[in-house]
C-alpha cells in the first residue's frame, strides 16, 4: 500500500462518516428523535480500537496476576493508569 492509497482510503472513510453525521443532524433538526444504532457506528466497530481495548485488558490481567510476585510500585502505578485509561474510553 502506498501513501497515496492510504490517504485516499482515509479520505473515503472520512467522507462516509461526515455523510452519516450530516444525516443524523438532519433528522434531529427535523425534530425526529433519531435512534443511533451503535452496532453500525464506524467508530464503535473499529477493529483497531477493539484490538487495542482487548490487548489493554489482557495487559491489566497479567499485571494483576503477577503483582504479588514482583511487588513493584512502578508496575502497580502502570496497572492503575491502564485501568483508568480503559475505563475512560468506554
Amino acid at each position: 500500500m502506498t501513501i497515496h492509497d492510504a490517504l485516499a482510503g482515509s479520505a473515503e472513510e472520512l467522507a462516509l462518516r461526515l455523510k452519516a453525521h450530516q444525516e443524523l443532524l438532519h433528522h434531529v433538526s427535523q425534530g425526529a428523535h433519531a435512534h443511533v444504532d451503535l452496532a453500525t457506528c464506524p467508530t464503535v466497530r473499529c477493529p483497531h480500537q477493539r484490538l487495542l481495548r482487548q490487548t489493554l485488558a489482557e495487559v491489566i490481567a497479567v499485571l494483576d496476576d503477577t503483582r504479588r510476585s514482583f511487588k513493584s510500585k512502578q508496575l502497580e502505578t502502570l496497572r492503575k493508569r491502564l485501568i483508568d485509561l480503559l475505563a475512560t474510553t468506554e
